[in-house]
C-alpha cells in the first residue's frame, strides 16, 4: 500500500468514529427505544434506566424530554 493511500485510510477511520451519550430513561418501566438515525434498538428497564446510545440517537431523543444525558 503507499504511504497515501495509507494516510487516507487513517483519516476515514478517524472520522467515521462515532461517540456515544448515556442517556437516563424517565417514562414508563420498560421500554424499546428504535434509534431515529442508527436504526439500533436501545432497551431502557428499571434494573438498567441507563444506556449508551449512539450520539447521533441521542441528540434526538433528548429534545423528546423523557431521557436525560448523564455523565
Amino acid at each position: 500500500m503507499l504511504r497515501s493511500q495509507h494516510q487516507n485510510m487513517s483519516r476515514i477511520v478517524e472520522t467515521n468514529q462515532v461517540s456515544a451519550l448515556h442517556l437516563r430513561y424517565s417514562g414508563l418501566p420498560l421500554v424499546n427505544v428504535r434509534g431515529p438515525v442508527t436504526g439500533t434498538i436501545y432497551k431502557f428497564s428499571p434494573t438498567q434506566p441507563v444506556q449508551p446510545v449512539d450520539a447521533r440517537d441521542g441528540q434526538i431523543l433528548l429534545a423528546s424530554q423523557l431521557f436525560t444525558q448523564t455523565v
